[in-house]
């Protein structure tokens, strides 16, 4: 009998930090085959809520990105690239 196949481990997006160059972390989300006029996202708490066409999604937003509030976003090539600016109130400061 063939084994079962491996279950797939946590989603794994990448978080790029453009804070030196732009004042902003981008979460990139790949999202193939999704289409702008049917892309939404509500972020409630540490969560963010995208909703591609019939399909809904709620990801738990990596700890860094807690401590932001979204800057904006925009879909490229199949790949969701949201903006978070740093809220002075919750980011360290530098020293």
């Amino acid at each position: 009998m063939p084994a079962a196949p491996e279950p797939a481990g946590p989603v794994r997006w990448p978080v790029a930090d453009r804070i030196a160059a732009d004042g902003v972390l981008v979460w990139h989300l790949p999202l193939p085959g999704a289409r702008r006029d049917t892309l939404d996202l509500v972020r409630r708490g540490d969560e963010l809520t995208v909703t591609a066409g019939p399909f809904r999604r709620v990801v738990p937003l990596p700890s860094a990105l807690r401590r932001c509030t979204v800057d904006g976003a925009a879909l490229r090539e199949g790949e969701l690239r949201v903006r978070f600016r740093p809220d002075p109130e919750l980011w360290p400061r530098g020293r």
